[in-house]
């Protein structure tokens, strides 16, 4: 067992992500037992290689989320650093995860629907600007309120 303290919001974190990994997973696994509609051509991709690169993509985002839960593993359990490498590492791929799986789910719709899929995707990149655009001004308003020297 480690010596050190575990950090609190590394173990609330391993919810979110082990949730998105569960996602990916589970998506992964049925693409791969009913596979007709996903050889629907879309766009400039020929069936077969949609269904390649979308089994392909889902899968790298599980890779992706099992390591970044692995990396929030040791620092939530304190075996590795806050603020070290596998700090680092975990939340690089945790927002990784996040919007890969932002990334599948229009993938996922296009055979089915396009234009769900348009909707998705164009509500998506809408609710990630408003997100980033209100995080640098609220970044802005509470460094703003900083006095030096106090």
């Amino acid at each position: 067992m480690s010596e050190k303290e575990g950090s609190v919001l590394h173990q609330q974190a391993l919810t979110a992500l082990g949730f998105f990994m569960g996602l990916t997973l589970t998506s992964l696994v049925l693409i791969l037992n009913s596979p007709g509609p996903f050889h629907a051509p879309i766009g400039p991709l020929s069936g077969d290689l949609y269904f390649q690169t979308l089994v392909s993509y889902v899968a790298i985002v599980g890779a992706v989320s099992s390591v970044g839960l692995l990396s929030f593993l040791e620092v939530g359990g304190g075996i590795s650093e806050k603020g070290g490498f596998v700090d680092k590492l975990g939340t690089t791929l945790f927002f990784l995860s996040v919007f890969g799986f932002m990334g599948v789910l229009p993938l996922l719709l296009a055979p089915f629907t396009r234009y769900g899929a348009v909707v998705v995707f164009a509500l998506e990149v809408t609710l990630l600007s408003t997100y980033f655009i209100g995080r640098a001004w609220s970044d802005r308003s509470v460094h703003s309120r900083i006095v030096p020297g106090k």
